[in-house]
């Protein structure tokens, strides 16, 4: 439930709130690291309101009046929560403080008026270590403003790409705000591709949506892979949009290699034995930080390879839930089915008109994509929040997982049908993060055992 926080500018030193919250002699009023004495009373005549004296708001750095959670402890009513989404990239622009990723960044901070509290927006630079501050940028309706807040009650980390999240600075901050302040960070790391098939390998029940992969890639690997299943990929473990990636095959007893060269045409080269692609391959990409991977005989969809872009978000409950679902065509001629490679975005409905075999096909990516997330969170010692996982669907119905992404892109939403999806995709992690706010302030021990 949520509350109207009204600042009153009448009284001083003095919050009230409704009769139906449990007040048991509380002292102290909380925004994000803030804590203020003050005089807590309840009043039979609130029912959704809570009403803060405006010397204590200001002491607290209340920006500004809005829907908040109330969540008490037996020394403090707590406020907000106070959410910080962290990335960098900062501009000197007052409109587009983050460039072009400004427009994202304000859909998602806009999604707090449906969730309840304060969410901003906030870099390295932004932070005051000593007085425990931060100059965010919070998004309104007259625009971008700043304020100086207290450091937050959860992080949504944003960075941008694992460059600048494996930085020394930011590896720091994050760090820092877990084991020196309590405060939970979500979705702090990019996935790599070997550490999550070798993580999840060991849990039964996701083995049979797991491609067989292997992390060490030799002439010996090429061979036994291509002699296993004919075609494969060599992706690169940490890449991104479809980069980077290498198709093999083996056909009358050659071996073809094919990708996609800087100027974006495919190129087709063929060697005699796996040693010679392996030496080439050693030439063009760097193979020890790459994976070999199966290649799956994927549905097609007028003749062209079809996979599937499924979210999963964590929700205000803490439990998972699938938030956007689309699938991506290849393009003519391509390796991937992503959109920079001449791919395609449809909705399930655009290619699959029968409900019936839809509706099947939906259950089955949904049973993969919740089971996934599941085993995930489990294995990794980490909060998180959201994955976009890559699908592919064989011939005879199997789900495969090619990929699972901890900041998935966001290129499907340009699709007119899933504004809806778009919009759940960027309320749910200001819901999860209430979630992780209220347990860090009120039954810590539930995160840090």
């Amino acid at each position: 439930m949520t509350y109207t926080l009204v600042i009153d500018e009448q009284t001083t030193g003095t919050v009230v709130l409704p009769a139906s919250l449990p007040l048991a002699g509380q002292t102290m009023a909380a925004f994000g690291s803030l804590f203020v004495p003050c005089r807590i009373v309840s009043s039979a005549s609130l029912t959704n309101e809570a009403v803060i004296a405006h010397d204590v708001a200001r002491r607290l750095r209340i920006p500004f009046a809005a829907e908040v959670h109330v969540f008490l402890t037996d020394e403090a009513v707590h406020f907000g929560p106070l959410v910080g989404i962290f990335t960098a990239g900062f501009t000197t622009s007052p409109n587009r403080p983050v460039g072009t990723r400004s427009l994202f960044f304000a859909k998602l901070l806009a999604q707090q008026k449906q969730v309840g509290g304060f969410a901003f927006l906030f870099g390295a630079p932004h932070i005051d270590w000593n007085n425990g501050m931060v100059n965010g940028y919070f998004y309104t309706e007259r625009g971008w403003e700043r304020h100086l807040v207290p450091l937050p009650t959860a992080v949504y980390n944003r960075l941008p790409n694992r460059r600048i999240e494996n930085a020394q600075p930011f590896h720091t901050i994050t760090e820092t705000l877990q084991t020196r302040y309590g405060i939970p960070v979500f979705n702090g790391h990019f996935f790599n591709k070997a550490d999550i098939y070798r993580r999840l390998s060991t849990h039964p029940q996701v083995k049979p949506y797991l491609p067989a992969t292997a992390a060490h890639i030799t002439a010996k690997t090429i061979e036994q892979f291509l002699h296993r299943y004919a075609e494969a990929y060599i992706k690169p473990a940490d890449g991104s949009l479809g980069r980077g990636i290498y198709h093999l095959a083996k056909k009358s007893g050659a071996y073809e290699c094919r990708f996609r060269e800087e100027h974006g045409d495919v190129k087709t080269l063929t060697f005699p034995t796996a040693m010679a692609v392996w030496h080439h391959l050693l030439a063009a990409a760097p193979l020890h930080r790459c994976v070999i991977q199966q290649a799956i005989p994927l549905l097609t969809v007028r003749g062209r390879p079809v996979d599937f872009r499924v979210h999963t978000n964590k929700d205000g409950q803490n439990a998972w839930q699938v938030s956007a679902m689309a699938a991506k065509i290849a393009g003519k001629e391509s390796l991937t089915t992503h959109i920079r490679s001449g791919g395609t975005v449809k909705t399930l409905e655009e290619i699959f008109p029968d409900p019936g075999e839809r509706q099947a096909l939906i259950s089955r990516l949904c049973d993969a994509a919740l089971t996934l997330s599941r085993c995930l969170e489990e294995t990794l010692d980490a909060f998180i929040g959201e994955i976009g996982f890559d699908f592919g669907i064989d011939r005879d119905g199997n789900v495969w997982m090619f990929e699972a992404n901890s900041k998935p892109g966001r290129s499907i939403f340009h699709h007119p049908k899933l504004k809806e999806a778009d919009e759940q995709t960027v309320r749910l992690p200001l819901a999860y993060a209430i979630h992780l706010s209220k347990t860090a302030i009120t039954a810590p021990e539930a995160l840090w055992p």
